[in-house]
C-alpha cells in the first residue's frame, strides 16, 4: 500500500503541475485571483514546511477529481457551470489548506461557492452574503477566512465545528488493533465524482447512525484473512454518503480519479456495508497498481459479458471486477465459515458460491480474450490459483441451486438483450420453422448491440427465502403485499422458482411469454424451470436464438410457436 501511495502522490504531483502550466497561460485567468503561479509556491513554501501534510492533501479524493476535472476543462474536454477562474480557484484553496497545516503565516484569496469556502481536506467556511471572492489569513498560529465585514475564525482542530465553520469528520472502526478512520464526507463540491454537489451536512443522528454501521462493518472487515483489511485501512481515506440508490443491491462505487473515495448510497445494514468496503478496496488498489504497472492492452470496446452486470463491458472493465469480486468471495467464504447454522450461515454460502462463479467466468474471459501484459498474465495467474481453492468448497444444496440458476439466468437475459442474429440467416431458419423442415445446418451468426436493461428480481427473492424463510413463506402465501424493501408484490412464477417449485414456475412462465412473448425476465425464468433435456440445453446456450426466430415466425401475442417446442426444434442443430 505504501507502494501505491507513493505512485498516486507521483501522479497527483504531474497533474498539478499540469495544471498550473495550462491554467498560467490560459487568457481567461486569473480573473479577480492572484495568478495560479502564486498558489503553486505558497504549496511548495508548505512542503518544506511539512511533506507529511502536503502529501496528505495531494492524496485528498477531492484534489484527484478536481484536478481531472479541472484539466479536461482548461483543454476544451469538458464544460462547467460556474466561471473557469473560480474552477481553478480550488489550487488557491488546496494552497491555504496547506498553508494551515504547516502552520506558516500567508494571506490568500480562494473562491467562494454556495456561500462557502471549501478548504480541502479541513472544512467549509460558511459566507453570510453573496461573495465571490474570500481571503484566508493565517497570523501567528490564528487562522481566519475573511469576506467584507465577516470573519469566520477557524478552530484549532480543523475537524471541529464551530461558528461559521463546519469540519470534515471521521468514521472510526478499530477490531483487534486494526484501525481504519475515514473522512466522512458531506461538504466538498468535488466529493462526488459523478457529479458536482452542493454542501448536504449530516445531522448528528445521522451521522451517529453512520458511525454505529461502520464499526460494525469494520468488525466483519477486520475479523477476515483473505483481503488483508490493514490495506483496507490503508486505502479507504473517504466515504461520501449520496442519494444514489440501485437494486437489489445498495449503490457503491469507487474511482480512479478519485484515490481512496467510496460513495455509499443511503442506510445500508453493517454487512452489506462491510462487502463494499471489501468491493471498493480491490478497485482502489488495482486503479492506484495499474497506473504503476500496465497488466493489459487496449481492451476498451465494450462487447463483454461481464457476469454481475447486464451491460457489455470493456475488458479493462471486467478486470476490475474480477479483482473485486474475488475479494468478495474470499469475505463471503470467511463469512461462511463463521456464521451460525441457519439463515445466516446459507446467505453466506449463497454469496460465496454465487460471487465465486461470476468471478471464474469473468477471469475465463479475460484469459482467453485479453492482450495482457507478461506482468498481467502473472496477475491473472496468481488469481486464477487464489480462485482454485474456492471453486472446490462444498456449499448446501439449496444455496447452491439458487446460485447456479442466477448465474444461468443472468447470462440468459444478457444475451436475449444484446445478442441479435445475422438477418439473413436468421430468416432462413424462421422459413425452415414455417415449412416445419429441419432447421439449418449452422447457428447464424451473431453482432453485438447493447440495449437498455432493468433490475432482475429473482435474485432479491432468493437472498429473502435465505435471509427469512418464514418471511419468504408467507410472502408466497400471500400474507406480505411486497418484499422486504417495500417493492411491488412480486411475480407468483417468480416466487414459485425460488420456492424450488417448478412445475408451479414452469406455467406460470409459459403464462407470462404466451401473453408478452418479448418478456425476456419470463424467457429466462422459463429455462430455469425446464426439466433437463434438449429445449433447457437450447434456451441456456442460445436464447438469443430462440427469441428472435420466435419474433420472426409469430404475427402478434398469443399466436407464436409453443417456446418450449421452438426450443427443442432449435435445440437438434445447436446441441453440443
Amino acid at each position: 500500500m505504501a507502494e501505491l501511495r507513493s505512485g498516486q502522490r507521483s501522479r497527483a504531483m504531474l497533474l498539478l503541475r499540469a495544471l498550473v502550466d495550462i491554467a498560467a497561460a490560459h487568457p481567461a485567468l486569473p480573473g479577480p485571483l492572484s495568478p495560479p503561479r502564486d498558489a503553486w509556491h505558497l504549496l511548495i513554501e508548505a512542503e518544506r514546511r511539512s511533506p507529511a501534510a502536503v502529501e496528505g492533501l495531494l492524496l485528498h479524493p477531492t484534489v484527484g477529481v478536481w484536478l481531472n476535472r479541472c484539466l479536461r476543462r482548461l483543454r476544451g474536454l469538458e464544460s462547467g457551470n460556474e466561471p473557469l477562474w473560480s474552477t481553478v480557484g480550488y489550487l488557491h484553496a488546496m494552497a491555504a489548506s496547506a498553508a494551515l497545516l504547516a502552520g506558516i503565516d500567508f494571506r490568500i484569496a480562494v473562491p467562494v461557492r454556495d456561500r462557502g469556502v471549501m478548504l480541502p481536506a479541513l472544512g467549509s467556511a460558511r459566507i453570510p452574503h453573496e461573495a465571490e471572492v474570500a481571503e484566508v489569513v493565517m497570523t501567528d498560529r490564528k487562522a481566519a477566512v475573511l469576506s467584507g465585514p465577516y470573519s469566520v475564525t477557524l478552530p484549532a482542530d480543523f475537524s471541529a465545528d464551530a461558528p461559521g465553520w463546519y469540519g470534515l469528520r471521521r468514521l472510526r472502526g478499530e477490531h483487534r488493533g486494526i484501525v481504519c478512520a475515514p473522512l466522512v464526507d458531506d461538504i466538498d463540491p468535488y466529493r462526488d465524482f459523478l457529479r458536482i454537489r452542493g454542501p448536504e451536512r449530516l445531522t448528528d443522528e445521522e451521522r451517529a447512525g453512520w458511525q454505529e454501521r461502520f464499526d460494525s462493518a469494520w468488525r466483519l472487515v477486520a475479523e477476515q484473512p483473505h483481503v488483508d483489511p490493514r490495506g483496507i485501512g490503508a486505502c479507504l481515506s473517504s466515504v461520501v454518503p449520496v442519494p444514489y440508490v440501485a437494486w437489489p443491491e445498495p449503490f457503491s462505487a469507487s474511482s480512479p480519479e478519485a484515490y481512496g473515495c467510496v460513495l455509499l448510497g443511503g442506510a445500508t445494514d453493517a454487512l452489506a456495508l462491510a462487502t463494499a468496503l471489501v468491493h471498493e478496496a480491490q478497485h482502489i488498489k488495482l486503479s492506484a497498481l495499474m497506473d504503476l504497472v500496465p497488466l493489459i492492452e487496449h481492451g476498451l470496446e465494450e462487447v463483454h459479458y461481464a457476469p454481475w452486470r447486464l451491460d457489455p463491458r470493456p475488458l479493462r472493465g471486467l478486470l476490475q471486477g474480477v479483482y473485486a469480486f474475488l475479494g468478495v468471495t474470499g469475505f463471503w467464504q470467511d463469512r461462511m465459515r463463521r456464521a451460525e447454522a441457519g439463515p445466516a450461515r446459507s446467505i453466506a454460502a449463497f454469496e460465496f458460491a454465487l460471487r465465486r462463479a461470476q468471478t471464474s467466468a469473468g477471469l475465463r474471459t479475460l484469459l482467453s480474450h485479453a492482450q495482457l501484459t507478461p506482468t498481467g498474465r502473472e496477475f491473472l495467474h496468481r488469481l486464477q490459483e487464489r480462485l482454485a481453492e474456492w471453486l472446490v468448497r462444498p456449499v448446501p444444496a439449496l444455496p447452491g441451486r439458487l446460485a447456479a440458476d442466477l448465474i444461468d439466468d443472468h447470462r440468459i437475459v444478457h444475451r436475449m438483450r444484446h445478442l441479435r442474429p445475422d438477418p439473413g440467416q436468421l430468416a432462413r431458419w424462421a422459413r425452415a420453422w414455417r415449412e416445419r423442415t429441419a432447421p439449418p445446418r449452422e447457428p447464424p451468426g451473431t453482432s453485438i448491440r447493447p440495449a437498455p436493461t432493468e433490475a432482475l428480481t429473482r435474485p432479491a427473492l432468493a437472498r429473502h427465502r435465505l435471509r427469512d424463510p418464514a418471511g419468504f413463506a408467507r410472502l408466497r402465501a400471500g400474507g406480505g403485499a411486497g418484499t422486504p424493501d417495500g417493492d411491488d408484490a412480486p411475480d407468483r412464477a417468480d416466487l414459485d422458482w425460488a420456492a424450488g417449485d417448478t412445475a408451479a414456475a414452469l406455467r406460470g412462465y409459459r403464462g407470462r411469454v404466451e401473453a408478452d412473448p418479448d418478456d425476456i425476465a419470463a424467457w429466462a425464468g422459463l429455462a430455469l424451470s425446464l426439466p433437463a433435456g434438449t429445449a433447457r440445453t437450447t434456451l441456456l446456450s442460445h436464447p438469443e436464438l430462440v427469441l428472435a426466430v420466435h419474433r420472426e415466425v409469430r404475427t402478434e401475442a398469443g399466436t407464436g410457436p409453443d417456446p418450449v417446442a421452438l426450443a427443442r426444434w432449435i435445440g437438434t442443430r445447436t446441441r453440443r
